[in-house]
Formats: C-alpha cells, structure tokens, sequence
C-alpha cells in the first residue's frame, strides 16, 4: 500500500496564502523536511545539489520490496496550490501542479484539478518554478500542457 503523498494536511489554510510559498522535501519513505526560509534560487539549488539519486534508488527498492514508499520531490505549496517536482535522473523532472476551483454549476462545492508533465528537461526547471513564487498559475498551466503534449520548441 502506498503512502498518501500529499501533505497539506499539516498546513493551516490562509498562513500559506499571507506567509507565501511553504517548500518541503519529501522523502521516499514519506518523511517531510521544511525548507527554511524558502527561495526560488534555494529551490533550484536544492534541484541541483541534495541527494535524488539516492531517495529515487530507496524508491525503487521499496517499490521491490512492496514497501510504503512516496516518489522523492520538493513540494512548493501555497494556498490551494501545489507544485509537486520528483527529480529523476540526469537532472530531469517529472512536475505535478494540483489546485482547487469552485465549480461553476454548484459553487458551494469545489473541483480539484491537476495536471502532470513526465520527463521534463532541466533548462524548463527555472521558469516553471519562478512561475509558481510568482503566483502566474496561467504561464504555469500553460507551459506544463505544452510540456505534457510533447511541444517543447514554444518554449526554448
């Protein structure tokens, strides 16, 4: 059985809102570290420094092995909005971005939406994530569809 592997059910609605970006590191086994005083260079450095390799490793053998297991990535959340990014190797990423919408027939209900993008080269990690601090869900919906659909020369 799989860890549940998200984990907004530590944060309080609105901190993150006024507080802005809350970054965790989430580890194979579930673990979750904060990132102190988050940053979108931190971010990125964290992309390019911290051990992936190793949690993606620990992954797969938990995965053998059929162990509770939870892909590595940092979690940037604020508010209703989550960009999930699991390294992989050779500096690549897969991206997940959910976030809530009220539904426009019954809005005193709201829709959960997400979108992933598998396989994502490095030269794209800089905007999507700087999309995200800058709060620019557009630019970030819209390149993420365009990453997931395989047309990444728009974005060069």
């Amino acid at each position: 059985m799989n860890l549940l592997c998200r984990f907004e059910a530590g944060l309080r609605p609105g901190r993150t809102r006024q507080a802005g970006v809350e970054v965790w590191i989430q580890h194979y086994d579930g673990r979750l570290k904060a990132v102190s005083e988050p940053s979108l260079e931190h971010c990125l450095e964290l992309l390019k420094s911290y051990d992936w390799e190793s949690e993606v490793s620990s992954y797969e053998q938990a995965l053998e092995e059929g162990r509770d297991r939870c892909f590595p990535g940092l979690q940037l959340i604020d508010g209703d909005r989550t960009l999930q990014v699991m390294p992989m190797r050779a500096q690549r990423a897969h991206y997940s971005y959910s976030c809530d919408h009220p539904l426009r027939i019954l809005s005193f209900f709201g829709a959960s939406k997400t979108l992933n993008a598998w396989d994502v080269a490095p030269e794209y990690h800089t905007t999507l994530i700087k999309n995200h601090f800058e709060r620019d869900q557009r630019k970030l919906v819209r390149m993420l569809i365009q990453l997931a659909s395989g047309d990444h020369e728009m974005w060069l």
